[in-house]
């Protein structure tokens, strides 16, 4: 399945060797081989289609084949801020939204329709998670739900770097 989205007549001019943008960047666990995952950049993929709309997206898109078979999938938006008031919460869950239900349900449906071990869905900032107030933005961002593939997903936020781990079966 990584080949067939690196070689996909339309999603190679997406693919990417990092998931970076404003200062903030998603590592990988050194024992991920670099051809079992790839990296879609669905950002610049709806900005590519001059619609009269384009709908908001996240960042990257990633896509890595579980150590025991299986595939997991990372989604990632990443936003160099600092204060939890700057989160745009109907922004962001659009990005989601849009990139789950538009781009893997829809548009790719072909190349996608699996069902994956792993779903993580991420918000990376340089927001300090770790206090022990996070803030009433944070906090309802980390209670959105989404319904996909018959699961309940939510986001996760992270501090910039974060390391992409192995998924297991």
């Amino acid at each position: 399945m990584i080949d067939t989205i690196k070689n996909h007549h339309i999603l190679k001019e997406f693919v990417a060797k990092s998931c970076c943008e404003n200062d903030i960047t998603v590592t990988f666990d050194d024992s991920i081989a670099n051809n079992s995952y790839v990296i879609i950049k669905v950002d610049k993929f709806y900005n590519s289609q001059k619609l009269a709309m384009t709908p908001a997206s996240i960042d990257c898109l990633i896509v890595r084949k579980c150590t025991n078979g299986g595939y997991g999938l990372t989604l990632v938006e990443l936003k160099n801020i600092k204060k939890g008031r700057r989160i745009n919460l109907k922004n962001t869950k659009e990005k989601f939204n849009t990139t789950l239900h538009d781009f893997i349900q829809i548009r790719f449906q072909t190349l996608f329709d699996l069902d994956y071990r792993e779903i993580k869905l991420y918000f990376v900032s340089k927001y300090e998670i770790n206090r022990r107030d996070l803030g009433l933005k944070m906090e309802v961002l980390m209670n959105v739900q989404f319904r996909f593939k018959n699961k309940t997903l939510t986001i996760h936020p992270r501090m910039p770097n974060p390391t992409i781990k192995n998924c297991y079966t």
